[in-house]
């Protein structure tokens, strides 16, 4: 008997997952016991390890008979620090990658994640944080083929080269709360395309499946809150609000089309995994469906971080462990 356990989340969407044997026994988000939507602001609460407990229990396994918990780099170390065992942690878009490609039906799979922010490298002006990876799996080995890093726009949790931070941006503008993302893409259907063109120039396709958002397009992006807010009639705004989600997920939609063809030429596979909290916008992922080049698709349906303990546990078992993949 091999048990793993995973930890997931980064700050925020805290959950933990075993497996056991290669098959998922229990996994739950910290949310869901506290009740505390996300897990933010549980500060040291999540030292208690309520999602971690809770899967051990349904599982009907301890802790002592756990041989490797593993957890992805920007987890807060308030999930693990006071566990007297050794935590094994992984690049975040690995365990987002892992979390789709272990649990689809594919001996071989294209895989793209594309979320806000995962883990950091140093670079020339500071550190850089990963937002786009491509990679390829077969049997129990996954390939990072290539990824896309930013900057961190100094005093701001913003990072440039996101899509995930560029539909963030434009969801709190419009007046949604963080992690409202979901509500934008709602409200899209209700726009036109005024201000697609105003919108596309911070968005740019630059080749070899790279975008651009620089610090600068960032700042005009935060600035067209003002913009928005100038209108005083109620209605008008709110038309406004609607024209900018248009806009947006009209730009994602492109962007993810750009992605999945590109990571098609890198793969030549038919099969394609998608994860990472962009993962979750389902009208892009349709668009990727009707007109990309993969003839089948898996969709974590955890793509959010929520998701990394699923691909924590089930990288130790596989990758870490090397045992046989069960498909």
């Amino acid at each position: 008997m091999i048990v793993v356990l995973g930890l997931g989340g980064s700050n925020h969407d805290f959950s933990s997952c075993i497996v056991k044997d290669g098959i998922i026994l229990s996994m739950i988000e910290d949310e869901r016991i506290t009740r505390n939507k996300y897990g933010i602001g549980l500060g040291i609460e999540l030292g208690k390890g309520y999602s971690r407990k809770y899967c051990l229990n349904e599982a009907n396994v301890t802790l002592e008979e756990v041989d490797l918990i593993v957890a992805n780099d920007i987890i807060s170390k308030l999930m693990y620090s006071r566990m007297k065992k050794e935590v094994v942690l992984i690049n975040h878009h690995l365990s987002h990658i892992a979390s789709a490609f272990y649990p689809s039906e594919f001996q071989e799979a294209a895989i793209l994640v594309v979320d806000s922010v995962g883990s950091k490298i140093e670079g020339k002006r500071g550190d850089q944080y990963e937002s786009i990876s491509f990679a390829n799996g077969k049997g129990n080995k996954i390939e990072i083929l290539d990824k896309q890093y930013g900057y961190n726009l100094s005093g701001t949790d913003y990072v440039e080269n996101s899509l995930g931070i560029f539909y963030s941006i434009i969801t709190q503008i419009i007046g949604f709360n963080e992690h409202e993302e979901g509500k934008t893409m709602g409200l899209a259907p209700y726009g036109t395309d005024t201000y697609y063109q105003m919108l596309k120039k911070h968005i740019r396709f630059i080749g070899d499946g790279k975008i651009e958002m620089t610090s600068d397009d960032i700042n005009e992006l935060l600035g067209y809150r003002d913009f928005i807010n100038s209108h005083l009639d109620e209605d008008k705004k709110n038309s406004v609000r609607a024209d900018f989600a248009y806009a947006c997920q009209c730009i994602l939609e492109e962007a993810m089309l750009y992605l999945v063809r590109h990571l098609y030429k890198l793969t030549k596979c038919d099969n394609l995994c998608i994860t990472g909290g962009v993962g979750l916008n389902s009208v892009a992922n349709y668009k990727i469906y009707k007109q990309g080049p993969f003839k089948n698709i898996f969709i974590q349906p955890a793509a959010g971080d929520n998701g990394t303990g699923i691909g924590s546990a089930l990288y130790g078992y596989y990758g870490i462990l090397n045992n046989k993949r069960i498909i």
